[in-house]
């Protein structure tokens, strides 16, 4: 179980408190064990908070994965506005968007694990799909900018293999943890992807 929180906020901060501790309670074991009293648990409220917020376990379980991936999508957008105005080159791209996510699943691996429960969900249940479009059009952004600047010649078909490669190394380390996750795999793997896709680009 999720570490209770130590202060009973109130308000908007309630409200937000029950929504993380509904991550942990996805990420940490899965969207079966989430109930209105496991989260109460682990946001340290009454059971009525999450009832007076929150009308039914579904509605819980929406709103907690949409925070996640709003979360994701602002994280993504500022790594674009910081790197894009920099000439970097395939090397520094990957050196610094594995340094965000490898830092990402390090500090909160549940938020991972319960935001890719979203993605499930989403097959199911259209009404969480924009959330889902919004994510993977954050990391398309970003994968696009970085092949632009090093000089793709399709970088928007470029920027889906990208995207689609990170998916696949964050969910094997989510699922197998490697300790040396960012510089180990993450970092050499994104290089040698973006170098195969901007061969021939004229250096920077």
């Amino acid at each position: 179980m999720a570490q209770a929180y130590q202060s009973a906020p109130r308000g908007a901060a309630r409200r937000e408190a029950i929504l993380r501790a509904a991550i942990a309670v996805i990420g940490g074991q899965g969207p079966d064990a989430l109930t209105h009293r496991a989260v109460a648990e682990a946001a340290g409220v009454p059971l009525s908070a999450t009832t007076y917020y929150f009308a039914s376990k579904e509605e819980l379980f929406r709103e907690a994965v949409a925070l996640a991936a709003r979360e994701e999508v602002e994280r993504l957008e500022d790594l674009v506005l910081a790197l894009a105005p920099r000439a970097l080159t395939p090397a520094d791209w990957a050196l610094e968007v594995a340094a965000l996510l490898a830092a990402d699943l390090e500090a909160d691996p549940a938020q991972g694990v319960a935001f890719y429960e979203l993605v499930l969900e989403a097959a199911r249940t259209p009404s969480l799909r924009p959330e889902v479009a919004r994510w993977e059009e954050a990391h398309l952004r970003l994968a696009e900018v970085g092949l632009r600047a090093v000089g793709s010649a399709d970088p928007e078909t470029d920027a889906r293999l990208v995207v689609a490669a990170l998916t696949g190394l964050v969910l094997g380390q989510l699922v197998t943890p490697q300790p040396n996750f960012e510089r180990g795999v993450l970092q050499p793997s994104l290089q040698r992807l973006f170098e195969s896709l901007t061969l021939g680009a004229p250096a920077r």
